[in-house]
């Protein structure tokens, strides 16, 4: 069952966008890491609130995602002018403003103080809550064509 299931995807999905959907783990995955690491050092070591804690974690995270999308997953091509690498750095920003920073930080705080969930833990709901939503806005507005490019540079469709 689960092999039929994983072939129906396969037929349905272009393989450049499993390829990219799967390198966004894994820098999403990178950016989990600076997060949360980032948010136990601030909070949790510094004693610093917990909501400037997250703002901070969270755009830390933001930007080594930006990096790491642009250059592996969607092969941007930073030969270009120094505004149109800022143009797409405030594009990405506008992006996941609503996907990371309000869902992230908002659920985050929300089940702390209402439901006192474990601020660690809490924060991990906040990052996969946004998850989805990410990947959607890179791959069909922020690096939309930029996907060309790495599909020839993977050799998939």
């Amino acid at each position: 069952m689960t092999d039929r299931l994983l072939d129906r995807m396969r037929d349905r999905l272009p393989t450049g966008q499993i390829r990219r959907f799967l390198r966004f783990g894994v820098v999403g995955g990178s950016g989990v890491l600076v997060n949360q690491g980032l948010l136990m050092f601030l909070h949790g070591f510094l004693g610093w609130p917990l909501l400037l804690s997250s703002i901070v974690a969270v755009e830390t995270a933001i930007l080594n995602n930006f990096f790491w999308s642009s250059v592996w997953i969607w092969r941007y091509d930073y030969e270009r002018s120094a505004a149109r690498v800022l143009r797409k750095l405030v594009q990405y920003q506008v992006a996941t403003l609503f996907t990371s920073m309000v869902v992230n930080t908002g659920l985050l705080t929300a089940l702390v103080y209402l439901f006192s969930v474990d601020y660690r833990l809490a924060n991990l709901v906040g990052i996969a809550a946004g998850m989805g939503a990410n990947f959607a806005a890179g791959e069909f507005w922020v690096f939309r064509g930029e996907r060309a490019r790495s599909r020839a540079s993977d050799g998939g469709p």
